[in-house]
């Protein structure tokens, strides 16, 4: 059998996600104002977003802070809606296999692989990309051990990981390991291998004592494929070269949103989908999940000498998610790319959002993010610690001057951001807050409509406004859609 397919004829593999994307919108004519409130974090998709066959529900009535019910200029009752999310994969797992969304595989019974059919499916999906004008590139070339995870091993773990490290490298299909190893050792130190080398864009997220698969497995696809990475992730250093810390990341962050679109595996489509979760998907293919966010994040941190890690864990629901750890400037901080873009139907270039950006663990641990890099189905693990999140210097919103302690001034600025996304029709408008009662009274019911009126008579291009505001990082954003 051709060895560029046996990984795939071994099985085919699912991974799933869990994700949040943009907040839902009524039809209430000309002074239409949508608004929900996100819960713990996460806003409620609608029947708009992609990958979702959720619902908009009834609506409900809003109403002011004395219990009044709240109308348009028309007399129209505005209403609030909200949704729920339901992830059709979840609970799909295998206890050989890492399951959670970096890890989470099915092996497809009763499936007949024809190998050369597979193999048109795999190189139909790789797509090239024109070289930069002038690259800015670095030689990857990251030694293992300075991995923060690598460090939070034992000396055996550690053993192993170098092991499969050169096992995978070397594209070896099985790594011979004594009684010494136990599959929950090797599920431990695979899934912290895994997430913590985003450079191994071909290995497959499944694995069983002893074995690995892969997405390709011929050397010469792969370095073909990695020169297709190194020229857009020269590209992309380009825009970060002689920016501070923040600004690299920001500007990772941003590029990474922008240029790239939430898809999920689809075991039907392996040529289409099977990168989702790494690099290749993030730089070159343009459409991955939360672990594909995650590994281009740390591979681009990498490459500029910053300290990060992918981390995993799940929402409130138990659906499986990644997003990273950051070292900026000596101090630890939470970045979400994958969260701060929203999923949606007719994908927004212009949908760029900071609410993750540089946050402490206190404002997501356990309130949007839980279960912190710990493996929750099959065989339960944990990862490693990662470092403690307390400082909010480079939180977006304090370093961009967008945080507000009084409501005078945040009413000022968000009508400025807003005013200005509607003269560029971009689609976010976003501040931060510094307490809870000024957030509750900004998201008041009559507030929001005031600020949807406001805007749509300074600018009649705005159709809708729909409120994204998050209670718990007091972020409160605005989203315009236009006629």
């Amino acid at each position: 059998m051709n060895k560029r397919i046996l990984a795939f004829a071994a099985a085919v593999l699912m991974a799933s996600s869990a994700f949040a994307g943009c907040s839902s919108k009524n039809n209430n004519g000309d002074t239409e104002v949508s608004m929900q409130v996100i819960q713990n974090g996460t806003e409620a998709p609608t029947a708009e977003e992609e990958g979702t066959d959720t619902a908009v529900p009834e609506s409900a009535v809003a109403v002011d802070g004395e219990g009044n019910v709240v109308t348009d200029e028309n007399g129209e009752t505005i209403t609030v809606t909200s949704a729920t999310f339901d992830d059709p994969a979840a609970g799909m797992s295998t206890d050989v296999s890492h399951d959670d969304e970096y890890y989470m595989s099915q092996t497809a019974e009763g499936t007949t692989v024809n190998e050369d059919e597979l193999a048109e499916m795999i190189e139909a999906g790789i797509t090239t990309t024109a070289a930069p004008k002038a690259p800015v590139m670095k030689e990857y070339n990251i030694d293992c051990t300075t991995r923060y995870g690598y460090n939070q091993l034992s000396a055996a773990e550690k053993d192993l990981y170098k092991r499969m490290l050169e096992a995978v490298k070397s594209v070896r299909l099985r790594l011979e390991v004594d009684d010494s190893v136990t599959n929950e050792m090797w599920i431990k130190v695979y899934g912290c291998m895994y997430s913590q080398e985003p450079e191994l864009f071909w290995i497959a997220n499944k694995t069983e004592k002893g074995r690995f698969w892969y997405w390709e497995t011929d050397p010469d696809k792969i370095k073909s494929l990695q020169s297709e990475i190194d020229k857009k992730a020269g590209e992309v250093l380009g825009l970060a070269e002689g920016k501070s810390t923040y600004e690299k990341v920001k500007t990772f962050h941003d590029y990474i949103v922008l240029h790239d679109t939430f898809q999920m595996y689809d075991k039907n489509k392996i040529s289409e989908t099977c990168f989702n979760f790494t690099v290749y998907g993030g730089l070159v293919g343009g459409r991955i999940q939360c672990e594909g966010y995650a590994k281009t994040m740390q591979y681009l941190c990498d490459l500029s000498g910053i300290e990060s890690m992918v981390v995993s864990g799940t929402n409130k629901d138990g659906d499986s998610h990644a997003w990273n750890v950051i070292k900026i400037d000596g101090k630890w901080y939470n970045v979400d790319a994958t969260w701060d873009d929203p999923i949606l139907t007719n994908a927004d270039p212009t949908n760029l959002r900071h609410r993750y950006f540089g946050v402490p663990d206190a404002w997501i641990h356990n309130k949007s993010h839980y279960n912190i890099n710990t493996k929750v189905s099959g065989t339960k693990v944990k990862y490693f610690d990662p470092p403690a999140c307390t400082a909010e210097d480079m939180n977006y919103f304090k370093q961009e001057n967008l945080l507000y302690s009084d409501m005078a001034s945040a009413e000022k600025a968000l009508k400025t951001q807003m005013k200005t996304a509607a003269a560029n029709k971009t689609r976010v408008a976003e501040i931060r807050v510094s307490s809870k009662d000024l957030y509750d009274k900004m998201t008041a019911s009559a507030n929001l409509k005031e600020y949807a009126s406001w805007i749509k008579s300074e600018n009649s291009a705005v159709k809708s406004v729909s409120s994204n505001c998050d209670p718990e990082t007091l972020v409160i954003e605005l989203g315009l859609l236009y006629s």
